[in-house]
């Protein structure tokens, strides 16, 4: 039980630690592209921001259900719901910062991400006991 505990804590730190940290290296390198109050209308800097959320959630899901003592994929899921329910509220916090299409898209890609890292962990596992049953 603590090891799944701590693979989710991880996962979700993960998840944060590199998505926060970019857009505060973004927001540090292009200041003009933030109106008042950090709004952000740029569709182009709003769409890298939809990728690269997208591929640090997938990977933090990949590291919780790498990290799960048994059952990756559920892992990786209980992880998604955790980071919709913290995108929820931060949507619901943050509405005036990004147009309404943003944020309805950046909650619709959450458990999407969760389902992928954990497929992507539960392909490896796969292909692992195909190679063991081979030799």
């Amino acid at each position: 039980m603590l090891r799944s505990i701590g693979a989710i804590a991880l996962g979700f730190l993960v998840i944060g630690c590199l998505a926060f940290g970019t857009d505060a290296a973004i927001r540090s390198t292009v200041p003009q592209h933030f109106g008042a109050g950090g709004r952000l209308d740029d569709v182009g800097l709003l769409l890298l921001t939809q990728l690269y959320v997208f591929v640090y959630a997938t990977f933090g899901c990949w590291l919780t259900a790498r990290l799960a003592p048994s059952r990756p994929m559920r892992h990786a899921l209980i992880l998604g719901a955790l980071g919709l329910a913290f995108n929820v509220a931060g949507t619901i916090a943050m509405w005036d910062t990004a147009p309404a299409w943003y944020h309805v898209v950046a909650l619709a890609l959450v458990m999407p991400a969760a389902w992928l890292g954990g497929w992507l962990r539960e392909r490896q596992l796969a292909r692992g006991a195909g190679q063991l049953a081979a030799a």
